[in-house]
């Protein structure tokens, strides 16, 4: 069985933490993008309409958890083994709640399978041996590496 690749700055990242983290990072942005449009657009002429609009909770509520998502894509690509936590606990409940959704038929069972097989896949990365050595303490590798 080999193992990761080691070099005197530590184990590389694996290709597939490097897909979910550009993937996170995406996703992140945008979330702040598209809350930031619709903060916009909540705090326009609807504000006027609606003291308590709940487009401006909304809009907050999308850039906060942009940011988080931001946060723990920078997590993953630097190797905390934190972010690697959070990534498979959230996708653990999404897997859970997907197979509740299945029951649904339909569309949802598409959708739900569709999610199901993302998450799968997103913790088989997670968790293969080189991405164990990635996230293992002490063996992180400098930014821009």
């Amino acid at each position: 069985m080999a193992s990761a690749p080691v070099s005197d700055l530590g184990p590389r990242r694996p290709r597939g933490v490097t897909v979910i983290g550009v993937v996170a990072y995406v996703g992140g942005i945008v979330d702040v993008v598209g809350g930031s449009m619709l903060l916009v657009l909540a705090t326009g002429a609807a504000l006027l309409a609606n003291p308590l609009p709940g487009g401006l909770v909304t809009a907050i509520t999308v850039i906060i958890a942009g940011i988080i998502v931001v946060a723990v894509a920078d997590g993953l690509m630097r190797g905390s083994g934190v972010a690697r936590w959070i990534v498979t606990v959230v996708r653990g409940v999404s897997i859970i709640t997907q197979i509740v959704a299945l029951t649904a038929g339909g569309v949802a069972f598409i959708v739900g399978t569709v999610s199901v097989l993302i998450s799968a896949i997103v913790l088989s990365w997670l968790w293969t041996p080189s991405a164990r050595a990635y996230f293992a303490p002490g063996a992180k590798i400098p930014p821009g590496v």
